[in-house]
């Protein structure tokens, strides 16, 4: 087993993905696709917990929002079939879900970002926050190069974002108790024997100490 050192503050950026109100929030139109898995197991709770904590350290939070123009132009293409992708096959475009400059859009109020202090939203129509947007643009110029990785959905967004990160030479942090098991037991080995080649896998409790003595 690996051994890291404490989580550095000062080089650290908290990145939540796709906490928005169609997914994350009980009346969202994709509330089914996900909703559960956050209130049942008090995953909401544990991210607002790290949120204030990296607050309270000072640490920059980059809120990756996965949207779409209204009629959803961007999931057009299908190539007979052969594209695919989880906004294709979990309905978005049927359900309506996702829309830019609509509520189920935005990031739940839980979670609300403090556009006060470096917070970002970052917005694209992919589950990958460094595919086609200005997140990589972001990191680059706040300076910071690991990021603790919290939110949804483990099997998409999260190993996304962690496999894209260390592609990039990023480090990456991901809190197995602020994700989601959206698809039950292949989530549990996504977090036990897939991340840890891309990264750290740690619990919000452990960060969360390692932040407050940092």
């Amino acid at each position: 087993m690996t051994e890291f050192p404490p989580i550095p503050v000062n080089d650290t950026v908290l990145v939540i993905t796709h906490m928005q109100n169609d997914f994350a929030h009980r009346d969202g139109r994709g509330a089914e696709i996900a909703f559960r898995y956050l209130d049942e197991s008090g995953t909401l709770k544990r991210i607002k917990s790290v949120l204030q904590a990296c607050r309270h350290a000072g640490i920059p939070v980059i809120f990756h929002n996965e949207t779409f123009r209204p009629g959803h132009p961007e999931l057009r293409e299908r190539r007979q079939g052969y594209c695919r992708g989880t906004a294709r096959v979990l309905g978005v475009v049927e359900g309506n879900m996702a829309v830019r400059g609509e509520w189920g859009s935005e990031v739940i109020d839980e979670l609300k970002p403090d556009l006060t202090r470096e917070e970002y939203v970052v917005h694209n129509a992919k589950v990958d926050p460094f595919t086609c947007s200005e997140f990589e643009v972001i990191l680059r110029n706040i300076g910071r190069n690991i990021l603790i990785i919290v939110g949804l959905a483990c099997d998409f967004g999260i190993q996304m974002t962690a496999r894209s990160g260390n592609e990039r030479e990023y480090g990456i942090c991901v809190l197995s108790d602020c994700v989601d098991r959206f698809l039950g037991d292949y989530s549990e080995r996504t977090l036990t024997d897939l991340l840890p080649i891309y990264g750290r896998v740690s619990t919000s409790d452990i960060i969360i100490e390692e932040i407050s003595a940092g």
